[in-house]
């Protein structure tokens, strides 16, 4: 499964440890953290007709106090998934409540490679 091979994936950035949450983060999460989620899964026309793969675009978000550390995680997350995806698209925000920074970055992924 994808996104349990992406946890233990990102879990490994020593700057971000266990602090990788599926979907949205707890109330006051200790930052800098990163969560990630499904944006779309992608099925395959075979000659059989179409199979549903394990393939699908996950959008990593990365938040933290600074600027300068997101971004530097960021990069770290590209080492991590180089070689193991399709990087579609990044980008930068700020959350307007609390003032974090956010990079955020999308990957087509699919189970055989990240696993």
């Amino acid at each position: 499964m994808i996104a349990i091979g992406l946890f233990n994936l990102l879990k490994t950035i020593p700057e971000i440890g266990n602090r990788v949450y599926p979907i949205t983060a707890p109330q006051n999460p200790v930052s800098p953290f990163i969560i990630y989620q499904r944006i779309d899964p992608f099925d395959t026309t075979t000659i059989e007709g179409t199979q549903s793969l394990d393939l699908a675009r996950y959008q990593i978000k990365i938040f933290s106090k600074t600027y300068f550390e997101t971004l530097t995680i960021k990069e770290l997350v590209k080492e991590k998934l180089n070689g193991k995806g399709l990087k579609l698209m990044d980008g930068e925000d700020q959350e307007p409540d609390t003032k974090l920074y956010v990079q955020h970055v999308d990957y087509q992924l699919s189970d055989d490679l990240i696993s």
